[in-house]
Parts: C-alpha cells; structure tokens; sequence
C-alpha cells in the first residue's frame, strides 16, 4: 500500500516515484498520470530503463564496431554479446506460456481434429466429450495404482522400443525419474510420494506413452489407463512448463504422446508451441559459443532440437501446412548414435554402441518430407542444384527417398531379425510410400499431375493404408502411432480416388476390378483398424466411403463400356466375364454390379485374418492390466 493511502493525501505524481512516497522510504504504485493505468509505477519504469537500456547498447556496439576495426574488434564485440545477454534474462520469464498460471492456451488441449476433404467435416476429435485436461481430478490416476514390477516392464519397454526413435532424454536422467517414484530408499512409502512434480510428469508419461505403444489386446483398457495417466501429469504442467531445456524435453514428452492419442490434445497447437520455444531458446542454431560446451551438453541440446524438429515437421507435413523450422536457418548437427552409457561430460567414448540410428534416419526422412511440402504446397525455392527445373528436382526427391528407404533396410539388416529392425524396415517402407504419394499428387504448384505420375501415387497410397494397417497390429511393444497414420492414408486415400476418377483408361490396363476392390478394402480394413485407438477416426471411414461410392460408380459404368468392346478374355477386366466366357452386360448383371450395397463388405476383414495375427502377451498381463482402477 503506498504512503498517500495510509495518509489519505493525494499523490504529486512525480516521476519515478512520488515526493510522499519518497519521504516514506516506499516504493510507489500510484497509476501512472500519462497512463491512468494500474501497473505499479516502479515496473513500468524499470521496463522503461530496460528498454533504454537495451538501445544503449545496440549504439555502443555499433560506435565500438566504427571506432575499432582494426584492432580489438573481436574482445569488444564479446563484451556487447554478454551484456546482451545479461539484459535479455531480465526480460525473459522463468515459465513458457501464456502466464505462469496458463502455460498451454485451452485450445491446445481440446483434442486434435480430424482430417476431412471439406472445413466442417474436420470436426474435433472430442466433440461432444469433457475435455480430457479439464476434467476432475479424481478422473486421474497416480502412478500409485501402477504396480513396480508391471512399472518395471512399461519403462523397459520404453527405452528399448521408444528412446531409440525419440531420445529427448539423457538416460540416466530418466533412470533417475523413473527411481524417484518407484525405487525410492524409504521403505512403505507408496510410489510417488517422494518425487518432485517434474519427475512425477515425466514417469506418468512415460507409463502412458508404453502402455499405448504395448497394447495388442485389451486396447481400450490401455488407453484408458494411459489417458488417467496423462490427466495426472497434467495436474504439474505449471510447475514444470518452464523456460528451458527442462521445460522443452517436459512439452516433447506430450507431444510425443499426444501422436499416439490425439483425443487428448490437439497435436498441431502442442507441436507448435514446442517449436516457438526451441527457437525461442535458440537451439535451432549452434554457435561457436555452443560448441564449446562440455560433450554431455552439446549432445542433449542438438537431440532436443531434433526432436522437436521431428515432431514439427511431422505434423506440418500430414496437415500439408508450413512449418516454423526453415532449413536454410538450421546449422545443428545431428547428435551421437552411441549409447548414453558412452557419452558424458567428459566426452564420447567411440567404441559405444550403436543404438540411436533409427532417429536419425527419421529425422533423414523428416528433412526429405520439408523439402517436398514447402516447394509444392508452399511455393519454397528450388534448390540451386536444380536450375529451377522441376521436374529435374521431382526425379531428386525421388531418388531420396528411395536411396533414404535403401539404407534403413540396410541398416536394420545388420541387427537380423530384431524387433526394432523389423519395425524400422516397415516404417521405411509406408514412409517411402507416403513421399511418393505427396510427390505426385495434386499440391499448389503442380495441380494437374501427368498419368505417369498419378499412377505412381496411385498405387503406393494404397501401400500406405496397407502398411499402416500391418503397423497397427504388429507385435507386443512396438510403436502403434495415431495421428500420422490416420492422416496420411487419409490423403492417401483422397489421392487414390482422384487417380481412380483421373485415370480411368491407365488403371483399367494395368488393373483388375477384384484387385480396384481389395485396393478400395485396404482404406477400409485400416479405418475401421485405427478407430480402434482414435474412436472419433470411424468418421474418416464415413467419409471415405462417401466420396468413393459416385467414384466407383463411374469407373464401373467405364469398365463396362469398355466390356462391350473388348473381344472376350482379351482385357485386362476379365473379373466381368464370367465362367463360360459370356461378358456381363445384361441389365440385369449391370444393376447387380452397381448396386450400392454390394460396394460396401459386410466386414472389413474375417476372424479368420485376425487369429492368424501374430503377437506377444506378456505373462499375467489380463492380470495385471486390471490396476484396481475404476
């Protein structure tokens, strides 16, 4: 309270601070009169000096530039450097947000949307449902209820099949986390009680993001479990949103997340602000400065960027929008494939394992994927190396990814049969795919694609919905990703029906009707496979369906036509020609062949497909899957 009120005198509204103020040694929060506002007097004045303080030393830096060019420049310029860098702390908060109360705004966690061909079928993803963030508390639950021994296993599971793909980590740092909450040294005490806030979210992450990535079985189960989980490490966001790397690797964690479970956030607001504080923080660049940090502290830094690079791009490029990470404003490199064991402060032992490539072959592919989007859809420039030629340029980033997708085989070969081998090699082949589908589509700067080229995405989308359906049913432990799979074979999806409404004549030479149905059941077969994990993605089934019945339907009015006049048995739509020869054009059969139920299976896919599946379940897992939890 400032002297005038406690006498009751008015205030001389001297500059900085009041004459009765000064008297009584206070500080003075009268409004400013200039302003009439109802900031303390004192700060608004303090941003002033900073500010003024700032300009000084931009001048400064600019005479001490003129006055010693020739001898000294080097040293003063240093100077300069730290006393901005002294100024801009005091303007730098400790928390990254909003405010220190509103780290994320409510509209990054309202659930992600989904994709659609129009604005008002893109509906979120948890239209109609609590927001999963905003809920009770009570809805959440604590590491507690998760059992050490099952919570040993998640978090082995996490660091053999997730920290090779996404190590935002140090590992011994998140041995650390994981101990504090659930090896703690005080006997009785529950899991949990012992650990700080940040160490709390990290592990409750953690034990989502492998509960979800483990699920073959009981999925809802799991994710559910998962979603109580990420509800409680919400509860810390405040506390551990800060303005630093800490705070950086605590966002990419739930980003990471939320690609696995979109219904509980919305992956591009999430995935952006992550990306405004790694620039703001400046670790998309590395200086000089940078590079002379210890080993242990350069190496942490570039995979934080690249992570966050990962999922920036990730998310621009299934969304086709742009992204905030410009390549040519990027200089970091990529960090050690060594093992953490082999890397500390004091250097990087060269003889380590080699356990981090899969990263860095995403974040290869992640680089291939940012070319692709920014020059067609976004109007980026040509390489210089292309001459401005693009179709010169289109046969490079074809050769890319095929080179790209060659040497992950490669790679994952010299590991044999491995788990994460054999989830690599499928990864690098719906990845190769989906480049080839967004090369040759539709975009903004090629919006009549050549037959060649239409039929080449034609086909790998539909591998992509092929592969991603395989991905989603692989084994115990592997990663079961969301968000990407349902975009991508989406747009995939979309590109199909386009090349299928496009290329009537091409694809009736090279394909089948039996095999335009099975193509048409792959999309299908997957939709219905990730709705499963992403219930609001059966929507993506409707509207496939939608758009693929009038398409259909005219390509089967074109094979018909085409019936008539090809001898029999001599073209390639022989499914029209029955047993004995006779081409199928009575009204009759017509009207069979185009009836709109028969376009649609009765299920997408048999029992008998799902038995043959192949998976591991851990022992007692039904058992210990049920944590006592409502």
């Amino acid at each position: 309270m400032s002297s005038e009120e406690d006498s009751d005198l008015e205030c001389d509204a001297a500059s900085p601070s009041c004459s009765r103020c000064n008297e009584a040694g206070v500080p003075c929060v009268a409004p400013s009169a200039s302003r009439q506002g109802t900031a303390p007097r004192s700060i608004v004045q303090f941003l002033e000096d900073q500010l003024a303080n700032a300009d000084n030393i931009q001048s400064e830096a600019y005479n001490t530039r003129t006055k010693d060019t020739d001898n000294g420049t080097a040293d003063a310029t240093e100077n300069i450097s730290l006393l901005i860098n002294h100024v801009m702390k005091d303007f730098v908060p400790s928390y990254a947000g909003l405010t220190a109360l509103t780290p994320l705004v409510h509209c990054a966690v309202t659930g992600t949307r989904l994709p659609s061909t129009s604005l008002s079928g893109a509906i979120n993803s948890n239209e109609h449902h609590q927001n999963p963030t905003t809920d009770s508390v009570s809805d959440g639950i604590r590491l507690s209820y998760i059992p050490t021994a099952v919570a040993d296993f998640l978090f082995e599971n996490y660091l053999k099949r997730v920290v090779a793909q996404n190590p935002i980590f140090y590992l011994p740092d998140v041995v650390g986390f994981f101990n504090a909450v659930y090896h703690h040294p005080i006997e009785g005490l529950e899991p949990g009680t012992l650990a700080s806030p940040y160490e709390t979210y990290i592990v409750s992450l953690i034990m989502a993001v492998s509960l979800t990535t483990s699920a073959r079985t009981q999925q809802l189960r799991a994710n559910s479990i998962a979603t109580g989980l990420f509800k409680s490490a919400m509860r810390y966001i405040q506390s551990v949103c800060t303005n630093d790397l800490r705070g950086l690797q605590a966002l990419l964690l739930l980003c990471e997340y939320t690609f696995l479970n979109p219904s509980v956030a919305n992956v591009w607001f999430v995935s952006g602000f992550t990306t405004q504080l790694c620039i703001d923080l400046g670790i998309h660049q590395e200086t000089l400065d940078d590079q002379m940090a210890d080993s242990l502290t350069v190496d942490i830094r570039r995979r934080v960027f690249w992570c966050a690079y990962e999922m920036e791009i990730a998310t621009a490029g299934a969304l086709l929008r742009p992204t905030q990470f410009l390549s040519k404003n990027i200089n970091v490199p990529f960090p050690s494939e060594i093992e953490d064991n082999a890397i500390s402060a004091a250097g990087v032992n060269p003889h380590g394992k080699l356990t981090k490539f899969p990263s860095t072959r995403i974040w290869k592919f992640r680089q291939i994927e940012a070319e692709i989007v920014s020059v067609l859809f976004h109007n980026g420039e040509l390489s210089p190396e292309n001459n401005g030629d693009l179709t010169r340029w289109m046969e490079r980033m074809e050769t890319a990814i095929d080179t790209w997708r060659d040497e992950v085989k490669w790679f994952s070969s010299l590991n044999g049969s491995h788990p994460v081998s054999d989830e690599m090699r499928l990864y690098a082949d719906i990845a190769h795919d989906y480049i080839i589908v967004t090369l040759f589509r539709p975009s903004t700067r090629v919006k009549d694609p050549t037959t060649e080229n239409f039929m080449k995405a034609f086909i790998a989308g539909v591998h992509v919905a092929r592969g991603y359906w395989k991905q989603a049913n692989l084994e115990f432990g592997s990663s079961k990703y969301v968000f990407h799979p349902c975009y991508h074979t989406f747009s995939a999806a979309v590109v199909f029906l386009q090349a299928l409404d496009r290329c009537k004549e091409a694809i009736w030479l090279e394909y089948s009707t039996d095999q335009i149905e099975e193509f048409i059941l792959s999309f299908s077969k997957f939709f219905t496979t990730i709705a499963e994990r992403w219930p609001a993605a059966s929507r993506c089934l409707e509207e496939f369906e939608r758009l693929m019945v009038p398409v259909k339907r005219k390509y089967i009015d074109f094979t018909l036509s085409k019936a008539r006049t090809v001898p029999n048995g001599s073209g390639p739509n022989a499914s029209f020609i029955d047993q004995e020869g006779f081409v199928l054009n009575t009204p009759a059969h017509q009207d069979e062949l185009l009836d709109i139920h028969t376009l649609f299976p009765q299920d997408v896919f048999s029992h008998e497909q799902l038995e043959d599946l192949t998976f591991t379940i851990p022992t007692d897992w039904e058992m210990e899957f049920d944590f006592s939890v409502i």
